[in-house]
């Protein structure tokens, strides 16, 4: 199906070949991808969306293919899925530089740009109610936890990896009273909101959390790796496009994790058409 698009794209009326962004699973993805099709075709560059579906990984395939130009990873995981290495960065920075060295010795034909201020890291949610302002922070909830303040709401596979619970617990020091429920990142969410967990995992742009009146708390010991957003472009259309990458820089300046977290929020909550929102971000509408 994508080589078809890509044929039909490529012999468009006018012989202009748009830019193909690769569209992931999830609202996350949709609205990223929006982001990219309507900075392009702001700076004049003819941009198209093509749903892969997916995760990160096919998305990347899709690109080293040929059939998709252009499409939306994360740091953290791209070190660990993509690129098969170990110990993700906790940096947002050191995470970003690592993967797009890395990338570039690779054969994957890709090329990282930005970053942009955004990063899609775990995160602990509470009830905005529940912690003062000037506490939300990460060592704040373990002590909480740890003198059993209320469970901890988190994905089955976190609690069991290494560099999961374990980690994080140690790290925080939290205490045997730590009481874990397992719940998926929405459960975790609805958990926390109804007032069976005191704390709930999910990723630091969640929409979802957001729209449940739920705060994240700051990671102050920095254990969580870093997800940095960026876009990812085929350098074979680098070379055909050279006024791609300076066509997203505005973008990639302006989006940070509390914005992505707000379209997330606004496209989860409201259905919103992602078009529309994409050029509102961008003030192009």
């Amino acid at each position: 199906m994508l080589v078809l698009l890509g044929a039909w794209l490529a012999w468009r009326p006018g012989g202009q070949r748009p830019v193909v962004v690769g569209v992931g699973a999830g609202v996350e993805q949709r609205v990223l991808a929006a982001i990219a099709v309507q900075a392009l075709r702001d700076a004049g560059i003819a941009a198209e969306p093509a749903d892969v579906g997916g995760d990160t990984r096919g998305l990347r395939g899709a690109a080293a293919q040929g059939d998709i130009d252009l499409y939306w990873d994360y740091t953290g995981a791209a070190w660990a899925l993509s690129l098969g290495q170990e110990d993700p960065d906790e940096d947002p920075r050191e995470s970003f530089d690592r993967v797009a060295v890395a990338e570039e010795g690779s054969r994957s034909g890709l090329r990282w740009l930005g970053p942009s201020q955004a990063n899609a890291t775990l995160a602990l949610f509470v009830r905005a109610d529940d912690v003062a302002e000037g506490d939300r922070t990460l060592s704040w909830v373990a002590r909480t936890l740890s003198e059993g303040g209320g469970p901890l709401c988190a994905d089955p596979a976190f609690v069991a990896r290494d560099g999961g619970l374990p980690s994080l617990a140690e790290a925080y020091a939290i205490g045997d009273g730590l009481t874990v429920v397992e719940a998926d990142e929405a459960d975790a969410i609805d958990g926390v909101a109804e007032g069976r967990c005191f704390a709930g995992l999910a990723t630091a742009t969640s929409g979802t959390a957001r729209n449940a009146a739920l705060v994240p708390v700051t990671d102050d010991l920095t254990v969580f790796p870093a997800f940095v957003v960026a876009p990812v472009v085929r350098r074979a259309t680098l070379d055909r496009v050279p006024g791609l990458e300076a066509a997203l820089a505005p973008a990639l300046a302006r989006l940070t994790t509390e914005q992505l977290a707000g379209l997330n929020a606004v496209a989860e909550g409201e259905q919103a058409d992602v078009t529309a929102l994409a050029q509102r971000f961008l003030g192009s509408a």
